[in-house]
């Protein structure tokens, strides 16, 4: 214990021998590690937001269906024949939670040109508490929950089919006792999702239009979604199914963990990059240091012992470095917190569409705690490679190495 404790302290002298050189190496590290506590903490918190808001606005946490509901195979077919009932769920807190919708796939016409789109009936109270998708719409207003047969249309959806604020369509499909359903609804307000494609592919209506139109019982409908978005875990059910929203848009999951992915690969290169740096002053330090490894040689100092020594130098700084790093990572996160960033500085002020759905988010930067034990160990292992060639260097041109 000793010895370990005499080798520490000699260790620890030896840094401050170049102090320089020993703060230029330290502040190196120091800044690489926040950046990198900081930029995971960005990515993460990013992620988040942004789905947050994606979500929020139609597609929810998860879904709750019959479990034939969706296909297997692709989430984006769907069985219209397939319903369920509050009586499926068992935990009657989810129905406060959840909104009711029933989903439609029809055709409206307009004056001059017919579309195919999906038509999904809406609790409309329940939606403007839950979500946000009344807040996309910029002429006109949102459905009356005390009136009937209202819709309201995407923007580009509108043009298409050429039909303006009072106009009334007409809608066609298929109710679920096989007849034709076709209703005559009037247009009391346009959705704008930023140019996004679900502008011309989806239309809604109230709850009960949506039943009538495709001759259901009052008690039946096709979906519950639930937008408790901090909640991961997906509730179980005998005779349903919670479909997570990555699986409903795989498209956008992929995306999200595609970016969660190349975040991490980027912190990789960084401490890669140092590490190389750090390498190559180590070495040319360890040479300046060859006589005085000659003498501790001569005067009866192994050469394990004098390379241990060197390896807690370099551990030394690197504690020291890291400790600061996460410092300043974690203050510079907790300011971004109380700062949020917009995404559109990255974007050259346009705005972000994902899903057919234009995204604004205001990115407020949580501290994630494991990533301040997986950088300093990533850290570490990158600083262990870089000691290996110039310890070997050194040892090689030891002449009187014992």
């Amino acid at each position: 214990m000793r010895s370990l404790a005499f080798l520490i302290k000699f260790s620890y002298r030896n840094l401050w021998r170049a102090p320089k050189r020993t703060i230029i190496m330290v502040l190196s590290l120091s800044l690489g590690t926040g950046f990198i506590i900081w930029d995971l903490n960005f990515a993460y918190s990013g992620s988040k937001e942004v789905m947050k808001e994606f979500l929020s606005q139609y597609a929810g946490q998860y879904h709750i269906t019959h479990p034939e509901y969706y296909n297997k195979e692709s989430r984006k077919r769907f069985n219209n024949y397939k319903t369920i009932t509050d009586e499926v769920i068992e935990d009657k807190t989810l129905l406060e939670k959840s909104s009711r919708r029933v989903t439609a796939p029809i055709f409206i016409s307009g004056e001059k040109k017919t579309l195919g789109v999906l038509l999904t009936g809406l609790e409309i109270e329940k939606e403007k508490k839950i979500s946000t998708l009344y807040e996309s719409v910029n002429v006109g207003r949102f459905l009356d929950p005390n009136n009937r047969k209202e819709i309201i249309l995407g923007k580009k959806l509108a043009e298409r089919i050429e039909v303006k604020m009072g106009d009334e369509v007409v809608v066609i499909g298929q109710a679920l006792d096989g007849s034709v359903a076709n209703d005559l609804l009037t247009v009391v307000g346009l959705m704008d999702f930023g140019g996004g494609e679900l502008e011309e592919s989806l239309a809604f209506t109230q709850y009960e239009s949506a039943q009538e139109l495709m001759a259901m019982n009052s008690d039946t409908y096709h979906q519950r979604v639930n937008f408790e978005l901090e909640e991961e875990t997906l509730p179980q059910f005998k005779n349903a199914v919670a479909t997570r929203w990555d699986e409903i848009l795989p498209e956008i999951g992929v995306s999200v963990r595609f970016i969660d992915s190349l975040t991490w690969m980027v912190s990789v290169i960084i401490v890669l990059v140092i590490s190389l740096g750090l390498s190559n002053t180590l070495m040319i330090t360890f040479f300046e240091r060859e006589q005085e490894f000659q003498s501790l040689n001569i005067i009866g100092a192994k050469t394990s012992w004098i390379t241990k020594s060197l390896m807690i130098e370099v551990f030394i700084m690197g504690t020291i470095a890291i400790f600061f790093g996460a410092i300043i990572g974690h203050l510079a996160t907790i300011y971004c917190y109380y700062h949020p960033i917009n995404l559109q500085l990255f974007t050259g002020g346009k705005n972000i569409i994902m899903g057919g759905m234009t995204i604004q988010p205001l990115v407020r930067l949580s501290p994630v705690m494991s990533y301040y034990w997986q950088v300093p160990l990533m850290i570490y292992f990158f600083l262990s490679l870089t000691m290996i060639y110039p310890l070997i260097r050194v040892i090689r041109r030891s002449s009187y190495a014992i």
